[in-house]
């Protein structure tokens, strides 16, 4: 419930949001959703990641509106807590087949020039700060750069 109302808001007010542009009362809610999260997962960390990565992979294969949004949404997470990122990390890589890559690519493949360039400097930025399962993430960085 937290991953969908969260979802909802930055469908929302979109990039407004994440940059804070929007006013000081849009940040707090995506702030919440980490935060909530960050609690939740003392307990719940299996089922958080599993819903992240379900929310990853349901989103590829839609056009609805709200699940173009998802992949920046969860990158967003990721950005705001380092402990989300690292639980979900090493299972994203290990997904990331051709079939999936291909669907990234369809995902975001008409998105304007900027803004492509914007979520690569945030998948840069995620690939440079995450430890947990670094080594595996770079072979597959250079499998799937020169396989």
């Amino acid at each position: 419930r937290v991953l969908s109302c969260g979802l909802k808001d930055f469908c929302a007010h979109g990039a407004e949001a994440a940059a804070g542009t929007a006013g000081d009362k849009r940040v707090p809610k995506i702030a919440s959703v980490v935060g909530i999260l960050g609690h939740l997962a003392s307990r719940h960390a299996g089922s958080i990641k599993q819903e992240l990565l379900r929310m990853f992979h349901e989103s590829l294969g839609s056009a609805r509106e709200h699940h173009k949004a998802t992949v920046p949404f969860l990158l967003q997470l990721a950005l705001m807590s380092p402990a989300l990122l690292a639980a979900v990390s090493p299972e994203l890589v290990d997904s990331l087949k051709p079939p999936v890559l291909n669907q990234l690519h369809q995902h975001f493949s008409a998105l304007p020039r900027d803004e492509l360039d914007g979520v690569v400097g945030v998948v840069v930025h995620l690939l440079c700060h995450t430890s947990a399962g670094a080594l595996r993430t770079l072979r597959f960085l250079l499998a799937t750069a020169a396989p």
